[in-house]
């Protein structure tokens, strides 16, 4: 049986899997039409809690074999103490106090033709679920949720034998019936057992129940029971008390599925960007930009802006309406910028590091009496700095990144190197770097359209974004160049060629907008070729939008 002893499992102590199955297309009984997006926005959002999805995908449309074979694999796959979640939307019935799945071939052959199957035949064609959540139980899980949103209306063959017919009618048949859950175990049906649940509508493409359950699955101050509460509540005022969802469960403790940690991993931000500097057409005055490239957010979150256009470092305070200029003066010496193309913010030594591409040379800046060339005889492309102190180049003309220690002359390859290309130790035109914690370097890799991460001590990179030729596909990038990667190993791209700001989550092969994407324009919700971007310690995200000489930003939204 399932343990008793319960924990908040947002924290991620313990293995969460999952199977998600969804039936839709049935060759005899009506099919539903919403089953197949329940499945997948269902998979979606357990993935999102940090659920291991089986198969890494939601199962589809399955026969009656394939069924079996899934959930044979499926428990086989289940550790102890894994927290399991089990998910169904399709077909279900009872008979002789057992609750059936229906798998898409609903049906037996007689004389070579497709009959429809009555009460008897389902224990040959049908899943019992009792059954399987009996095997999942075995093998001694911490916790088991079953989800069972089958509850529409399954038309049986009507049974020959007269014994039968008298102890099953057909309205009988309808629904399912109570469950009783193992120690340890939570059970939740659509609707009330012996009912019949409503399968949504075409416009809204969920059923009623998994809608709810879609809405209040990642809250992140209610346990399990609390969420299947609030899912009730909501199915209940929608059919107007024509559905009322059933759970039944032997929990001791409570549940958490989520914590605000795991939410920051799916924020969402205003996407009406306001303009925090420049944005007053182009210019060189102390509230104009010319074409800005690099940005960084301090501690006191002044925004630093490598104005490149107008050889200057400028600092722009919150809610200010003017910057100030940090450097500006024209030339090679040690105090002047030409075409600084990215700045960062050395806290430890309260100084600023800036990537004077014109001059080629990256410079350490105190004041105007106090600074010092660092590295010379570069094409800084743009630079970063890890925890440690090191710093990172990357390398416009050799198609590489180098780690320095600072006041020191050679700098050791961590990145590319090997010529100009796209083989996955090669690098053509690398901009923006960004270093995690385990000293991986993440490189925008312009001209091959993708991004880049680069385990410390590895020979050749591996592709984490894009990399399927440019392109405005979500599968695709076009001359990225800001990047960004957060702890849940998220990569936040400027994909400038896209106007665009779009975020890759580990592992997939696809991003998602989170800003821009509406065509090139100057509006709040429009960007011109983003070039970078940065976050502050809430969240916020700011963007360097180039070509239209202004810094956006996006405030997170509070959900």
């Amino acid at each position: 049986m399932a343990n008793a002893e319960y924990q908040d499992f947002s924290d991620g102590s313990r293995r969460k899997v999952a199977l998600v199955i969804g039936n839709s297309n049935y060759a005899l009984e009506r099919s539903l039409p919403n089953t197949i997006n329940d499945a997948k926005q269902m998979t979606i959002a357990l993935r999102r809690l940090g659920f291991h999805i089986h198969d890494d995908e939601p199962k589809l449309d399955l026969t009656y074999r394939e069924f079996s074979m899934t959930l044979m694999s499926f428990v086989c796959s289940i550790d102890q103490n894994d927290l399991v979640l089990f998910y169904f939307s399709g077909h279900g019935t009872q008979q002789e106090n057992e609750n059936y799945l229906i798998p898409v071939d609903d049906f037996k052959e007689e004389n070579k033709e497709r009959v429809k199957l009555d009460g008897t035949d389902l224990k040959r064609y049908a899943i019992n679920a009792q059954q399987f959540l009996n095997n999942i139980d075995d093998r001694n899980p911490f916790a088991i949720l079953f989800f069972l949103d089958c509850c529409r209306t399954y038309h049986l063959k009507q049974e020959r034998s007269p014994k039968s017919l008298k102890s099953c009618s057909p309205d009988q048949l309808h629904g399912l019936k109570s469950m009783s859950p193992k120690i340890g175990s939570l059970i939740a049906f659509a609707c009330a057992p012996g009912t019949t649940a409503d399968d949504g509508n075409n416009r809204e493409k969920n059923g009623l129940f998994t809608k709810h359950l879609l809405k209040h699955l990642s809250t992140t101050k209610e346990d399990v029971i609390g969420i299947l509460m609030n899912v009730t509540d909501g199915v209940i005022q929608e059919s107007n008390s024509q559905q009322i969802p059933h759970v039944t469960f032997v929990l001791t403790k409570k549940i958490f599925l989520c914590n605000e940690n795991q939410r920051i991993r799916f924020n969402r931000w205003t996407q009406d960007g306001v303009t925090i500097a420049g944005g007053n057409g182009r210019g060189e005055a102390l509230n104009q930009l010319n074409r800005p490239h690099g940005i960084c957010i301090d501690k006191n979150n002044n925004t630093l802006v490598a104005d490149w256009g107008n050889d200057r470092i400028m600092k722009w305070k919150p809610n200010g309406k003017q910057g100030e200029i940090c450097i500006d003066r024209i030339g090679n010496l040690a105090d002047q910028l030409t075409w600084p193309r990215d700045v960062i913010v050395d806290e430890q030594n309260c100084s600023l590091i800036i990537g004077d591409w014109g001059n080629r040379r990256v410079i350490q800046w105190w004041n105007h009496d106090l600074y010092e060339v660092l590295v010379d005889d570069i094409s800084c492309s743009r630079l970063t700095m890890d925890k440690y102190g090191f710093l990172y180049i990357s390398d416009w003309e050799k198609h590489e990144v180098r780690r320095w220690k600072i006041g020191e002359r050679q700098g050791n390859l961590v990145a590319g190197g090997h010529g100009q290309g796209n083989r996955l130790n090669q690098l053509d035109c690398p901009t923006f770097i960004f270093v995690d914690d385990e000293q991986s370097v993440y490189v925008s890799d312009r001209d091959n359209h993708r991004v880049m991460k680069w385990r410390k001590g590895a020979r050749e990179g591996t592709v984490i974004a894009g990399g399927k030729s440019g392109g405005s596909h979500l599968s695709q990038l076009s001359s990225p160049q800001g990047i960004f990667v957060d702890k849940f190993g998220q990569t936040y791209v400027a994909d400038t060629g896209n106007h665009r700001i779009m975020r890759w989550r580990e592992g997939t092969q696809q991003g998602e907008i989170i800003v821009g994407g509406k065509g090139i324009g100057n509006r709040s919700n429009q960007l011109n070729s983003p070039i970078d971007l940065s976050f502050d310690d809430g969240g916020n995200l700011y963007v360097a939008d180039l070509g239209n000489d202004r810094v956006q930003k996006f405030s997170l939204i509070y959900n």
